[in-house]
């Protein structure tokens, strides 16, 4: 889980989903780089779409603290 105030923008971050059970090496855990938060959720782009897409053609995705971790 991450502390929402350590996700700034430019923060690298992993998404574990929740039938991941918190296992970072689970194929379905995604990396990313935090855009924004608004206080309770936290907007991350995910490195798989930014190589595809770039940075400005990709939209954010609003994920949980809870399901994230600092890289």
């Amino acid at each position: 889980m991450i502390n929402i105030k350590l996700a700034t923008p430019g923060v690298k971050v992993a998404y574990i989903p929740g039938h991941a059970h918190g296992e970072i090496n689970h194929p379905d855990v995604e990396h990313g780089t935090v855009s924004s938060n608004n206080g309770k959720n936290v907007f991350v782009k995910l490195d798989k779409a930014v190589s595809r897409l770039g940075w400005e053609g990709v939209t954010s995705q609003s994920c949980c603290p809870g399901d994230l971790v600092l890289l």
